[in-house]
């Protein structure tokens, strides 16, 4: 469980719990109520309509992230990616709003250096 990762939510992107929660038929003020709480004590200092309100509305933000795949600009069908991001990199994610595995990451990058070369020319 990524309380880092729950933290950056927290600070930066409540409306993401809210979407979360309104998304699972949760009270989105409870659940971003419980998701400070969380940070601060731990999943197991919950009750159990506290951990029912976790496990449906934030759980998901914060484990088993799926890549969202890379898709070149040119690309007419959307990259699909099966790959679950690092918990070390879901902080970074949040922030940069890129939630790309490390394999569609260097894709992105490698594409995005190719297109500077090319217009810097």
């Amino acid at each position: 469980m990524n309380l880092e990762a729950l933290d950056e939510l927290n600070t930066n992107n409540p409306e993401l719990l809210e979407q979360s929660a309104r998304d699972n038929g949760l009270d989105p003020e409870a659940v971003k109520g419980i998701a400070l709480f969380a940070v601060g004590n731990g999943y197991e200092a919950l009750s159990s309509n506290q951990k029912y309100n976790f496990d449906n509305g934030i759980r998901a933000l914060i484990e088993n992230v799926q890549c969202e795949g890379y898709s070149h600009e040119c690309d007419e069908m959307p990259g699909s990616c099966s790959a679950t991001l690092d918990d070390d990199d879901l902080v970074e994610c949040y922030q940069n709003q890129e939630f790309y595995c490390e394999y569609c990451q260097a894709q992105s990058s490698a594409d995005a250096h190719s297109k500077a070369s090319f217009f810097k020319d």
